[in-house]
Parts: C-alpha cells; structure tokens; sequence
C-alpha cells in the first residue's frame, strides 16, 4: 500500500492474538481487503521519493510515512499514520513533520476462489503541517473508499475507488478530490510477488494536473511477521516526473 505526496510548491499536495500468521496486506501501492488478525498490532514505515519538472526549478521531495494498525476484529482495524516530509525546489528547501492520518477499514465480504473480497475504509487527514513552509494542506481532509479483491487465475487483483473532502479550500483548490487504483500480483513464491499498478487521481488545484501512473515492485516476506517494499512508478501527466518507494513493517 502504499500513501505517495506532491509538493504543495509544486501544485499538488498529494503480540496479542492466538493466530499464528500474519495477515498483511498483498499490496505495494493500492489497500487491500487482508487486515490485522484481532489483537494483533502492525508497524510499517513507509518512504518516497519523487522528482518533479516545474520548469526552470529541480524539484523533489522524500515523503515518508509510518503506520500503526491494531487489529480490532479479524475484519475491522483502526490506524494512526503520522507522515514527514522533505523538499527541495531550486535553493528553498523545507522538512518536518506533515499532516496525521486517522483511518479505519471494515472489511464485509471475505474473499474466496468464488467471490471478491469487499471492505469500506473511512479517513480522515489532519492539518499537522505547517501549510506556510509546504509541508501539510492546511485543511482537514475525510474520505471515504471502496476496496475490493479478487484472485483471477494465478493473479490477485486488487482496486480501490473513492474521494476526499477538502474542506474550507482555498481559492484556487478544489473541494473534492476523487482517486482511483487497480494492482495485480502476481506470487513468484511463497514468499515473493511481483506486483504492477495503474492509478489516477483528480487535479487537487483548478489548473493543476491529473495523477495517472503506473508501478511496478516487489513485496518480499522473509518471515510471517516481516515484510519489505520496493516499487518505482512513472507519471504519465506532469504532475510529477517518476518516484521510487521502499517500505518495511512487522507485526507484534
């Protein structure tokens, strides 16, 4: 799964249960139907970076993002996801703390060979940033997602479609931002799978750029309690030029 950011400079600002596995999402970009087991805590760290062309400027930005899930039923989990980031356009640079996530998904439809696999997942996006140095909206943001899954031969495939509020937006911000994302994997082995991913995304200002993009990564699960990321992506507006993630987590 994976959360990446857009400058706000560049125009878009985008060991407690009895089971003994560890139910982790399958993803490297878009949210899965697998949750946390009840009881169960899991921690990942999350990080981007993403170069931008912005004219005359050199633009990046690494954007890095921790999750803290907890496992409230085996179909329901609740998250608390603060987020960093760090810029650079030409000679001006910035970095702290962004915006905190809240977020909490309910899965209602488990996936089989014969059914996809559906949840709802509500968020809520806190204006933690300082808005004036570029590193957080200046707004709270909720939204709302539908996630499904589904195995399809050998493959998985995963998509999410939903939206978020932008609430008490400035001028030339739009209200609401809609987004969506289909990801195949693929298992190599037990342990490792290949993964690709297309996604968009509305312009987040009025004459901002559409997202569309694709990925490709891998997840690598050397334990039933560890995982690790890699993923690199391509924009085929100008919202951004290409970004590279990588990611780690563990449950407890």
């Amino acid at each position: 799964m994976s959360i990446r950011s857009w400058m706000v400079t560049a125009g878009v600002v985008c060991a407690m249960a009895a089971t003994a596995s560890a139910e982790w999402e399958r993803t490297v970009s878009a949210w899965d139907t697998q949750l946390p087991d009840q009881g169960k805590t899991q921690a990942s760290l999350w990080a981007s970076y993403t170069e931008y062309d912005t004219g005359p400027l050199d633009s990046d930005d690494w954007f890095a993002t921790a999750y803290l899930t907890y496992g409230i039923q085996d179909n329901w989990s609740v998250a608390l996801v603060p987020s960093f980031l760090d810029w650079s356009a030409g000679n001006v640079s910035e970095s702290g703390f962004s915006d905190l996530g809240l977020l909490s998904t309910y899965r209602f439809q488990e996936e089989t060979e014969a059914a996809a696999g559906m949840a709802v997942q509500g968020r809520i996006s806190l204006p933690t940033g300082d808005e004036d140095k570029g590193l957080g909206s200046g707004h709270v943001e909720p939204g709302v997602a539908l996630l499904g899954s589904m195995p399809v031969g050998a493959i998985t495939l995963v998509g999410n479609v939903g939206g978020d509020l932008i609430l008490d937006a400035d001028k030339f911000e739009e209200d609401f931002v809609a987004y969506g994302s289909l990801e195949a994997i693929y298992d190599l082995n037990e342990q490792v799978s290949l993964n690709g991913v297309l996604s968009a995304a509305t312009a987040r200002l009025e004459r901002g750029d559409e997202i569309v993009d694709v990925g490709v990564g891998s997840r690598i699960k050397p334990s039933e309690q560890l995982f690790v990321v890699g993923a690199v992506y391509a924009c085929l507006t100008d919202a951004y030029d290409w970004s590279l993630q990588i990611a780690a987590g563990y449950e407890f």
